[in-house]
């Protein structure tokens, strides 16, 4: 039985399990295609912030199912770049086809960081996947705060965090249209929201539930606010370093069925790319979030 942050009264008799000292657990023993009473919500809801990243096996989900779960944890945000599936919009499916040249997500990020009002979780349920490989790495953006020295604390408090969905430098130049094409999911793309997005964060964002505090980064933070990209990039490259140490990480590694939540106010995560000739097909939802502070 899963013993949460908080003692529950008649809580549910699903097993949770660490994967990692840094962040990261697995569920089994819990069919969320079923309606899910209180107790059962609020284990996973404890869980989830305990472990910032759940995954959860061996289940069977059908796009209603898998909005109706992610329901639990909030109002759905719709992805701007691209297109739900016909009739489920809320769900986005995200495929990497055999001869695919890029693999969506493959970089350091959390999930729209363009956003005024980021994503607070993301959902993605394992649908078809290779032989082997395409594993997702997590890390732990709490833990790499307070890793820091009083003095590196010090210097990044006040800082602001410049993020910019339109900008093509980290697709190689290219335009959106153009690396959503390599990655064999220009049917998908959103023409009408490709249009840059910009918003405006602190660097050290304090999470709403639970206090602790974070290093906000990803691959869309492209400076700091009131500084130039050449000025900010040193710092920028040194953090990202800083954030990927091994010790603040950890692998979820798929498994057909295999359903994964994860807070984003608190964690970036890099899709690997180690599949080629191969099929990974993914159903997404997101969360709407707050304004972080």
């Amino acid at each position: 039985m899963y013993e949460a942050v908080t003692p529950l009264k008649n809580a549910p008799d699903f097993i949770c399990t660490p994967l990692a000292g840094a962040l990261g657990a697995e569920v089994v023993g819990i069919d969320v295609s079923d309606p899910l009473d209180s107790a059962s919500v609020a284990a996973l809801k404890a869980a989830f912030l305990e472990h910032k990243v759940l995954a959860i096996r061996d289940q069977s989900l059908a796009p209603a199912s898998l909005l109706a779960f992610s329901r639990h944890w909030g109002d759905v945000h719709f992805y701007p770049y691209m297109t739900g599936l016909p009739d489920q919009p809320e769900v986005f499916e995200i495929v990497t086809a055999p001869d695919a040249k890029r693999v969506f997500g493959n970089r350091w990020h959390s999930d729209q960081m363009y956003d005024p009002k980021p994503v607070n979780a993301t959902v993605l349920y394992a649908k078809e996947l290779p032989p082997a490989g395409g594993d997702t790495i997590f890390a732990n953006l709490e833990s790499a705060y307070e890793a820091l020295s009083d003095g590196m604390k010090g210097m990044l408090a006040g800082l602001r965090i410049h993020c910019d969905g339109g900008d093509t430098s980290r697709y190689g130049g290219k335009s959106r249209a153009e690396w959503y094409a390599e990655g064999g999911m220009e049917q998908k793309l959103n023409t009408a929201a490709d249009s840059p997005r910009i918003a405006i964060h602190p660097l050290i964002r304090t999470h709403p539930e639970t206090g602790r505090k974070c290093l906000f980064l990803g691959d869309q933070v492209l400076r700091f606010d009131e500084l130039t990209t050449a000025e900010s990039q040193p710092l920028l490259d040194q953090l990202m370093m800083h954030l990927k140490r091994p010790e603040f990480t950890c692998r979820i590694r798929w498994e057909p069925g295999t359903l994964v939540i994860w807070d984003n106010r608190c964690t970036c995560h890099y899709a690997i790319a180690d599949y080629a000739g191969h099929t990974r097909r993914m159903h997404r939802v997101t969360i709407a979030g707050d304004v972080p502070f």
